[in-house]
Formats: C-alpha cells, sequence, structure tokens
C-alpha cells in the first residue's frame, strides 16, 4: 500500500489579554470532518510550540495496482448513474476529485489567511484593539 500524507497546524488562540492559550476545539472538529470526507484519516497529534500538529493519511492511487491487476482504468467523469427508485447520481474521476479538494484547501487556506491577517490588525504588540 502506498500513502499520502498530510500535515494541519492548528494554533493556539488567546483568552484575553493574560488568559491562557487554547486550541479552538470546534475548528478542529470541522477542519478533520471535512478532510475525512475526502478520504484523510488523523493518524497522530503532536504538540508543537505554535499549537497542534495533526498528521492524516489516505491511500494514494498509483496506478500501479491497477496495472498489476490487468484492470484498465476508465474515467467517470460526471457521468449519470441510475440508482434504486429511477434516481440520478453523479459520479466523478479521481481526478476531478483531487482538483475540487485541492480548490476546497485553498479556500480554507484562504479564508485562514484573511482571518489572521483580521486578527494582527486588531493587536498592537499583545493588546487586542476593540
Amino acid at each position: 500500500m502506498v500513502w499520502q500524507y498530510r500535515t494541519i497546524v492548528f494554533e493556539f488562540a488567546k483568552d484575553g489579554l493574560l488568559g491562557d492559550r487554547y486550541i479552538d476545539d470546534e475548528e478542529m472538529e470541522t477542519t478533520l470532518n471535512e478532510q475525512g470526507k475526502f478520504g484523510w484519516e488523523l493518524v497522530d497529534v503532536v504538540m508543537v510550540q505554535e499549537g497542534v500538529l495533526a498528521v492524516l493519511k489516505r491511500p494514494q492511487e498509483t496506478g500501479l495496482e491497477s496495472a498489476a491487476s490487468g484492470i484498465e482504468e476508465t474515467p467517470l467523469t460526471q457521468a449519470p448513474l441510475l440508482s434504486g427508485a429511477g434516481s440520478q447520481e453523479t459520479v466523478y474521476s479521481i481526478q476531478d476529485l483531487q482538483q475540487q479538494e485541492a480548490q476546497h484547501i485553498r479556500e480554507l487556506e484562504q479564508q485562514r489567511k484573511h482571518s489572521m491577517e483580521q486578527h494582527e490588525r486588531d493587536m498592537i504588540g499583545e493588546i487586542k484593539i476593540s
């Protein structure tokens, strides 16, 4: 089995001027659930200076498995598939899903960057400006 790995840092937040540092567990849960939808499995969590480092993995599609088994892969790009009671489901190729995932991750990273920039604008040193 060939694995693909990803790491995500969940940075500490601070509660008030002299408050304790903490991890936003709701943000962490939301992010991990979103990654789980794309097949990522949480395998380890490590404390680092900035917060918590989450390590995720998922099987990597190498094409070697299908070549070794003699099965020829065919892309399933947006082909309608009939299921029970005549309803239709849409099936996507692995490449389509990977592109959608990459776009989603870029959007999440942009949101995080914007949030951090906003946080920095609201702070002078360690003092929060209201």
